[in-house]
């Protein structure tokens, strides 16, 4: 008796399993999906200047600026004034004339003195039109 083996020849399959790929796909999603932080982040609030209709060159008058230099002093007209000064300057002002509140502070210096300033002008009149802009 001869002993033959009987060898099967596999079918040439072409085919590819893709299942396991999608899977993967799908649980990578679902994983940047949850792991994505969607946080509405709250700053300063600023107000920004709108545009405003033409005046004449006689009813124009001058906003309260003042200069936050890179040291931290405040200075109105070229003279340094203290945060007290501050809202004595803009309540004087502001009594006579509705007039904007231009904070410009240098490059280099400190947010929170920006912010101090913000704070004086606006206890003297809470709706003040303040503008704030950086300066070399």
């Amino acid at each position: 008796m001869s002993r033959k083996r009987h060898v099967q020849r596999a079918d040439d399959s072409t085919d590819i399993n893709i299942s396991p790929m999608i899977d993967m796909v799908f649980i990578l999603l679902i994983f940047f999906i949850v792991t994505t932080v969607f946080v509405d982040e709250e700053g300063v609030p600023i107000d920004k200047p709108t545009p405003r209709p033409q005046q004449n060159e006689n009813d124009r008058s001058e906003p309260i600026v003042f200069l936050i230099t890179k040291v931290g002093t405040i200075q109105y007209k070229d003279n340094e004034v203290t945060l007290t000064r501050v809202e004595e300057i803009v309540k004087q002002i502001l009594s006579q004339d509705d007039v904007p509140v231009v904070i410009q502070a240098q490059r280099g210096s400190k947010a929170g003195r920006m912010i101090q300033v913000m704070d004086a002008a606006r206890q003297v009149k809470e709706d003040a039109k303040i503008t704030v802009s950086t300066v070399e």
